[in-house]
C-alpha cells in the first residue's frame, strides 16, 4: 500500500535513511531539520495486525528549474530505499509508478534523480541527460619553492654583478680621470632577461597570492539577492536546464556543506563579484563544488585563485573539482602547469531524467528550421515530403490557400518568401509505466517550433511508434542511436525527430 508520509513517521523514515545511506549523523540531522517536512515522502506499507510496517520509501524533494528561460516546477527523486528483507518484491516499482501518475496529475512535465546504479531506474525509463566534470590535481609547492628560489639567485647574482662593476668602475676613474664617461658606461650592469621570466607572475603570486581576490564566508540577504540574478541570467545563456538559484537555495547549501564540515566561500575581485565555490574535505581530497564563475574570462584565474586559498587554510594539497558541463573547456590540462599537477578530467554521468508529459514538454522544444529550408530536393523525395509547387507561394497571400497551415498537410516549401516550413508525422509513443502517457501524437515542426499534441489513445496497426525511454534518451541525452536504431519509426519519423532540438546542456549539481 503506498501512502504519504504525514509526519507520523518520521522517525522510522529518519532510520531508513541512517540505515540504508550511512550518512555522518551531522549530515542527516541537516537532512532532517532542513529538507524533511518541506518535501514529500512516499511510503510503501505492509498492514499488519499491530502497526503499518514501511518496507519502502521515496523522498520528492521540490525545485523550481529554468526551462530554456522559463521556469518549471520539478521534484527531484531522492531517498529510494527499501528495507533488505522486501528487496526484491517490487516495493521500489510501486514506488515509482506512482510516483509518475501523481507528478503527471500535477502538470509536471519530468522528474530526475542521481542514481546509486544506474540499471535500477533504466527499466523505468529514466535516462542520462546530465554529466559533470571532475578532475583532481596536486598541488606542488616544491615548484613554488623553486621558481621563487631561481629568482631569488638571479636577483642576489645581479646585485653582486652592480656592486663589482661599481668598484671597477670607482678604480679606473682614480687611475685614468680623462676616461671618465668611457670607464663609467662600460661599467654599467645589463639587465638580466632572463629574471622577469622566472619571476613573472609567479613573483606576485608568492608576495600577494590573495590580494587580487577577496575571500568571504558571509553575506547579507539584500547582496546575495543581487548576486543569485545575477547567477540566474548568466545560467540562461549556458544551459538548456538548471536549478533556479535564490537567497532560501543558498541558505540552506550553507548549512549542507557546513554540516559535512566544510563552508561556502564567495570571491569579490575589488567591489565586483567573481563567483563562488563549497569546500570541503572529502575522503583524501580537498573538493570544490557547487562552483559558479560570474566571469567566463576570469574562470582559469578563479580556480587557482580558490585553491590556493584552500591550501594556505588547509594544507590539502590534493584537490578535486566537481564542476557542471560548461567547464569542459577550463580543465583541458593535464600534466604540470605552473604550481600544479593535473590528472586528465573526466565526464561523469550523473542526473537521469524521465518524461511524464510529452505534450506539455514540447512547449518548451525548438526544431532546427533551417536543416529543413535546406533539405536538398532528393532528401526530401526521400522522406516523402511534398513540395509546394505553387507560383506565388505565402502563408499570408489571398490569392493561395494550399499552403496556409489548416491545409498544407506535411508540406516543405521552397519559395523563399513562404512560412510553412512544416513537417508532420504521427507517431505512437509508447510507455509501460504511465498509461496515461501512452498514446498517438501529432508531431508538427514549423518556424522553430515543435507541437506535440495527443490524439488518440490505441495504436492502429502498422502505425510507426517509439518508446518513451527512446524518447528521452534522445531529448535529454542528445542520443541520436536512439532514434536511429528505432525498428519500429520510418524513416520519416526518424528524420522528424531528429529535427527536433534536445534539451542536453543542463546543470543540476544539488544531491538533495
Amino acid at each position: 500500500m503506498i501512502v504519504w508520509d504525514d509526519g507520523t513517521k518520521k522517525q522510522r523514515v529518519y532510520e531508513m535513511w541512517e540505515d540504508n545511506f550511512h550518512d555522518p549523523v551531522s549530515y542527516a540531522n541537516f537532512y532532517f531539520n532542513e529538507v524533511y517536512g518541506k518535501n514529500e515522502v512516499l511510503l510503501n506499507e505492509e498492514m499488519s495486525a499491530d502497526e503499518n510496517i514501511v518496507k519502502g520509501m521515496l523522498h520528492l524533494n521540490p525545485y523550481t528549474l529554468h526551462v530554456k528561460g522559463q521556469q518549471a516546477e520539478a521534484k527531484y527523486i531522492v531517498g529510494v530505499a527499501t528495507d533488505e528483507e522486501y528487496r526484491r518484491q517490487g516495493v521500489m516499482r510501486e514506488l515509482l509508478v506512482k510516483t509518475f501518475q501523481e507528478l503527471r496529475s500535477r502538470g509536471e512535465l519530468f522528474t530526475y534523480l542521481m542514481p546509486a546504479d544506474e540499471n535500477y531506474y533504466l527499466p523505468f525509463d529514466f535516462r542520462f541527460g546530465m554529466a559533470q566534470v571532475e578532475q583532481e590535481l596536486e598541488y606542488l609547492p616544491e615548484l613554488r619553492k623553486e621558481t621563487e628560489k631561481q629568482a631569488k639567485d638571479i636577483i642576489e647574482k645581479d646585485s653582486k654583478d652592480s656592486i663589482d662593476a661599481k668598484q671597477e668602475s670607482d678604480a679606473k676613474n682614480k687611475e685614468v680621470l680623462l676616461k671618465k664617461e668611457e670607464v663609467e658606461q662600460e661599467s654599467q650592469s645589463e639587465e638580466c632577461p632572463i629574471k622577469e621570466d622566472i619571476l613573472g607572475d609567479n613573483k606576485n603570486k608568492s608576495e600577494s597570492s590573495f590580494e587580487k581576490y577577496t575571500f568571504k564566508t558571509e553575506l547579507p540577504d539584500a547582496e546575495l539577492e543581487t548576486l543569485v540574478a545575477q547567477e540566474n541570467v548568466i545560467k540562461d545563456t549556458l544551459f538548456d536546464i538548471f536549478t533556479e538559484i535564490s537567497v532560501p537555495y543558498i541558505r540552506r547549501m550553507e548549512k549542507e556543506v557546513e554540516s559535512d564540515y566544510g563552508q561556502v566561500i564567495y570571491v569579490f575581485d575589488g567591489e565586483s563579484y567573481v563567483g563562488r565555490a563549497a569546500v570541503g574535505a572529502e575522503d583524501s581530497y580537498f573538493v570544490l563544488s557547487q562552483v559558479f564563475c560570474a566571469d567566463a574570462s576570469k574562470r582559469e584565474n578563479f580556480l587557482e585563485q580558490v585553491i590556493l586559498y584552500c591550501e594556505e587554510k588547509y594544507h590539502y594539497n590534493r584537490y578535486q573539482l566537481v564542476l557542471d558541463p560548461s567547464w569542459k573547456d577550463i580543465t583541458t590540462k593535464i600534466g604540470l602547469y605552473r604550481n600544479f599537477r593535473f590528472m586528465p578530467a573526466k565526464r561523469v554521468k550523473k542526473i537521469m531524467f524521465r518524461l511524464l508529459n510529452i505534450e506539455e514538454f514540447s512547449e518548451f522544444l525548438e526544431c532546427k528550421i533551417e536543416t529543413l529550408k535546406e533539405t536538398s530536393e532528393t532528401e526530401k523525395e526521400k522522406a516523402g515530403a511534398k513540395i509546394c509547387e505553387a507560383d506565388n507561394c505565402g502563408t499570408n497571400s489571398e490569392e493561395n490557400d494550399d499552403c496556409k497551415s489548416d491545409n498544407c498537410e506535411n508540406t516543405i516549401c521552397e519559395i523563399d518568401n513562404c512560412e510553412a516550413y512544416t513537417y508532420r508525422e504521427d507517431i505512437y509513443i509508447e510507455d509501460k509505466y504511465l498509461e496515461e502517457q501512452s498514446g498517438v501524437y501529432h508531431f508538427s515542426l514549423k518556424d522553430g517550433k515543435v507541437s506535440i499534441t495527443k490524439t488518440e489513445t490505441i495504436k492502429t496497426d502498422g502505425m510507426q511508434s517509439v518508446s518513451i525511454a527512446a524518447l528521452t534518451d534522445y531529448l535529454f541525452g542528445k542520443k541520436e542511436e536512439s532514434i536511429d536504431s528505432c525498428e519500429t519509426l520510418t524513416k520519416e519519423g526518424k528524420i522528424l525527430l531528429k529535427n527536433i532540438c534536445p534539451l542536453s546542456e543542463n546543470c543540476i549539481m544539488e544531491i538533495v
